[in-house]
């Protein structure tokens, strides 16, 4: 077991995070407490209005830093931290990809975007239900803050982020073929239930992917950020080196 006042793992080189749906800061604050990153950066998804405006964004947060930097992204985070890899080569070091498989979306949440979307637009989205709530994490983690910090989350960037990011990726496509031409270490960490990934899928591609490892993190889900804290900050510490 990780001892929750052990020193924070210390991280010599520049980092750059990029959020999930309806998240910003607060997804990797519990992470970066247990991290010492002398060279980090934050990429505002939650500004942008279109998939143009994330790749403005993470272009700039790149130009940050003179030498190759390593890409840190969460579930939507992730694919655009993907894309960002694959479009910036020579300017990345590695990329770590959490609770995202960074290929198209199955049919099945397509339909459910799609939908959320129509209610949006129909005034009748009211936000998450608890029932969707539930699928996001752990069954061991299903009281607590973790929970509370997404619906803060939700609730301060609101409906209009909302879709926009829905917006933004609805089509997008599958990196694996882009991220086999790549040189630099690719690591995916994912819950061992997270409800959002197949993992058994994730799982062949990533052995597809001479460069790629994969990480299943113990007791959590979908939002192993929140959930698994310190497990992550150590798994990013051994991994960016």
């Amino acid at each position: 077991m990780l001892n929750p006042n052990a020193s924070p793992f210390t991280i010599d080189h520049p980092v750059i995070f990029f959020p999930g749906t309806l998240c910003d800061e607060r997804i990797f604050t519990p992470c970066w407490q247990h991290l010492n990153i002398s060279k980090r950066a934050f990429v505002p998804l939650q500004w942008a209005q279109n998939l143009e405006q994330m790749r403005m964004l993470s272009a700039d947060r790149l130009n940050y830093f003179e030498e190759p930097v390593h890409l840190v992204g969460f579930s939507m985070g992730a694919y655009i931290a993907a894309l960002t890899a694959v479009e910036f080569k020579s300017c990345v070091a590695s990329v770590t990809l959490i609770g995202s498989s960074c290929n198209a979306l199955p049919t099945s949440i397509l339909a459910q975007r799609k939908q959320t979307l129509k209610l949006i637009q129909n005034k009748q989205f009211k936000g998450s239900a608890e029932k969707h709530l539930i699928k996001y994490f752990h069954d061991v983690n299903q009281k607590g803050k973790c929970r509370e910090v997404v619906k803060d989350m939700e609730r301060d960037l609101g409906i209009g982020v909302l879709e926009a990011q829905l917006k933004a990726i609805e089509t997008r496509q599958n990196l694996f073929p882009k991220l086999a031409e790549c040189c630099f270490p690719i690591h995916f960490i994912v819950g061992e239930q997270d409800n959002l990934v197949n993992l058994t899928e994730l799982a062949i591609a990533v052995a597809s992917l001479q460069q790629a490892q994969m990480t299943k993190v113990k007791d959590a889900g979908h939002m192993l950020p929140l959930e698994q804290p310190i497990a992550l900050a150590q798994r990013l510490a051994n991994f960016i080196v």
